[in-house]
């Protein structure tokens, strides 16, 4: 069950926000049917001292979404004379917002629905709270670090175990190179399957080790990513949707 975030209006700013941007009509739509498959909470807030409805996404196409009227009639004719509306919800516990201009009233499943037309663009805010995926163990993802920045050059894939918008957990053998706690590694690599490469800074953050089943001593490093730029991490924000998606 996905943990309730709150829907809070988040204030936006265009030049450091714009990484958490989707505008692909294509990927929009996947996240906002998202949204109405899993009967997540949305708050529509409608007026300029921030009064909000608690709906839900009915449907949503290529045109637009429709959302589930108030029980309140007067709160659905103050909502429809607005001109500026806010959509904030979540898909998978990532906060999601977008304006919208003024509703109209219409119908849908045979109840009385909002219309909002379809979004250019909505924002997946992934800042405060991280959606751990723990990667495939038949094919791991690797994480690429440059041969002078380890401590025994001949190694330099290590195996990622999860990743997430803030950061991985690699893994390799107790005999292999030792990442350093409190070190940060540049221009490491992580190849992502049909979505390209991610190039980036990790600091190991802490250093474990662990006992396999087999008996295995493993060393576990829980990695952060430092300034990730806007190409890397909307490569990485696409693969973990991706995945997400075809864990369903």
């Amino acid at each position: 069950m996905e943990k309730d975030i709150p829907l809070k209006i988040e204030i936006l700013s265009s030049d450091k926000d714009d990484q958490y941007r989707i505008t692909s009509a294509r990927e929009i739509q996947l996240v906002l049917q998202k949204i109405a498959k899993g009967n997540s909470r949305i708050a529509l807030y409608y007026s300029e001292t921030n009064d909000f409805i608690l709906t839900t996404l009915l449907s949503v196409d290529a045109t637009g979404l429709w959302l589930e009227q108030s029980q309140k009639t007067d709160v659905n004719t103050r909502l429809l004379q607005s001109d500026k509306l806010i959509f904030v919800s979540s898909h998978f516990q990532v906060k999601v917002q977008f304006v919208s201009d003024q509703a109209t009233a219409a119908t849908c499943q045979g109840q009385p629905a909002f219309f909002l037309k379809f979004p250019q663009s909505i924002f997946r805010l992934q800042r405060r709270e991280y959606y751990r995926l723990t990667t495939p163990v038949a094919a791991p993802l690797l994480c690429v670090i440059p041969n002078n920045q380890v401590a025994k050059h001949h190694l330099h894939e290590v195996t990622i175990m999860d990743i997430s918008g803030g950061g991985v957990g690699l893994t390799c053998t107790e005999q292999d190179a030792v990442l350093v706690p409190g070190h940060t590694y540049e221009n490491c690599k992580i190849d992502l399957p049909e979505v390209g490469e991610l190039s980036g800074t990790i600091e190991v953050k802490n250093l474990v080790l662990l006992s396999t089943p087999a008996g295995k001593t493993v060393r576990r490093a829980g990695c952060e990513f430092k300034n990730l730029d806007g190409t890397s991490t909307t490569l990485l924000q696409r693969y973990v949707t991706a995945m997400q998606r075809n864990k369903d």
